[in-house]
């Protein structure tokens, strides 16, 4: 476990600057997603990568816990 934390510790950065590949599908994604959620859920994202999909849905419902990682 500790050489796959080492490996994204050390290209996290290279990994969360790449744009979005498909930016139109990505927001479709996003909305779809959201018409299933309500302001009292609490959710979690498993796998979450860099994290910011969880951030942008977070004002839709009351918890968002979002993990990634061998940790």
């Amino acid at each position: 476990m500790a050489q796959a934390t080492q490996f994204w510790d050390k290209i996290a950065e290279k990994y969360a600057k790449q744009p979005i590949a498909d930016e139109a599908a990505y927001q479709k994604k996003l909305a779809v997603t959201r018409d299933y959620f309500r302001p009292d859920m609490d959710v979690l994202e498993f796998g979450c990568g860099t994290g910011t999909t969880a951030i942008l849905h977070a004002p839709y419902v009351k918890h968002i816990r979002a993990i990634d990682g061998c940790q």
